[in-house]
């Protein structure tokens, strides 16, 4: 059975882990042994597929529709600046000019939806991105608001694990 629960931003957490490419000691002391980002805020996922029609001459609808590659994206935002997610996306670019050609490191993230339900039963979906790339970052300096960056990223693989309440 797939879980049925309804979710809040409220219920979110959202981790890194495994990276690849970037120094442990540096990870860990962004991130700690969790790996979970704290202040994160709008948080979007987005999994599309290029669908391919094929017409023949004369005809109105498709022959044939076939499914093409598979593209996975999305963005982050954190409530405060400490380099972390700018590491994560250049890698040892990001305090050393003298590096080789740059290689990007690659991490999981995990999106843990836990959501306690007044009955005292707990259901929690699980959305892990798998080799994920950092592919931009930015951060806004507003006059009146909360200092906020944003990371947007591109992964390899999508996998979602569901647990039923009760």
């Amino acid at each position: 059975m797939f879980n049925t629960n309804v979710y809040s931003g409220a219920d979110g957490t959202l981790a890194f882990g495994d990276p690849t490419g970037m120094d442990a000691d540096v990870f860990g002391k962004y991130f700690g042994e969790t790996g979970q980002v704290g202040r994160v805020t709008n948080v979007s996922v987005a999994v599309s597929t290029r669908v391919k029609a094929f017409h023949e001459m004369g005809s109105h609808a498709p022959k044939e529709i076939r499914a093409g590659n598979i593209e996975i994206s999305g963005s982050v935002e954190r409530a405060y600046i400490n380099g972390a997610l700018l590491r994560l996306m250049l890698g040892k670019d990001a305090t050393d000019e003298e590096t080789p050609p740059l290689k990007m490191p690659t991490f999981n993230i995990k999106l843990i939806l836990d959501n306690m339900l007044p009955e005292g039963d707990a259901g929690n979906s699980v959305l892990t991105l798998y080799d994920v790339i950092f592919d931009s970052w930015q951060f806004n300096l507003p006059e009146d608001d909360f200092v906020l960056e944003r990371a947007t990223f591109r992964a390899r693989r999508i996998a979602v694990t569901d647990t039923e309440a009760g």
